[in-house]
């Protein structure tokens, strides 16, 4: 079972460690995803330091890094992200600050297949429902198609909570060859 823990600063040899772990899990994304879904060092950093963003740790028995969520409690705090769109959309939960976005989240290649991804989402779920928030997310095609990533965090969270779960947006890329 993992350790997890939530931390509002990720510094030092603890980002460091993390940053690695991210690197592992996140690389295949850099030529599956037509979004740039992998940071660079420097905006992992910023990341990690920024304490608009909550950072969910999860470390194996040896205290190692296994796994990694950012939760931004404050949709400023995410580039890609309109908070006008869900402020909007939900203005009542953007009126208490319950409007939070999770910006990436990740295992140990080693251990996806593991309890340790499961035991983060279960602390990210519950530290969730205990805020009542809109949480927001997005995934990549790769992983939806290959992992089916939405509809089984969707399936998930039905079954332990009780949520509604839609789809608020979607973005194609297109690429246009002329010969």
């Amino acid at each position: 079972m993992a350790d997890v823990t939530f931390e509002e600063v990720v510094g030092g040899a603890d980002a460091d460690g993390f940053w690695e772990l991210y690197v592992q899990a996140f690389e295949p994304l850099r030529t599956r995803a037509a979004a740039r879904h992998v940071l660079y060092r420097q905006e992992f950093d910023a990341e990690m330091a920024d304490r608009r963003v909550t950072k969910l740790l999860a470390r194996d028995e040896q205290g190692e890094p296994v796994g990694l969520t950012t939760l931004a409690k404050d949709l400023a705090a995410v580039p890609w992200v309109s908070p006008e769109f869900f402020a909007a959309r939900y203005p009542e939960h953007a009126a208490r600050g319950a409007l939070w976005y999770i910006g990436f989240t990740l295992a140990h290649p080693g251990r996806r297949a593991t309890r340790t991804f499961m035991d983060m989402i279960d602390a990210l779920v519950a530290h969730l429902a205990a805020n009542q928030v809109v949480c927001a997310y997005d995934v990549s095609r790769f992983n939806d198609d290959s992992l089916r990533f939405a509809d089984n965090l969707r399936r998930h969270l039905e079954r332990t909570q009780d949520v509604t779960v839609e789809t608020v947006d979607r973005q194609a890329y297109y690429a246009t060859t002329f010969h």
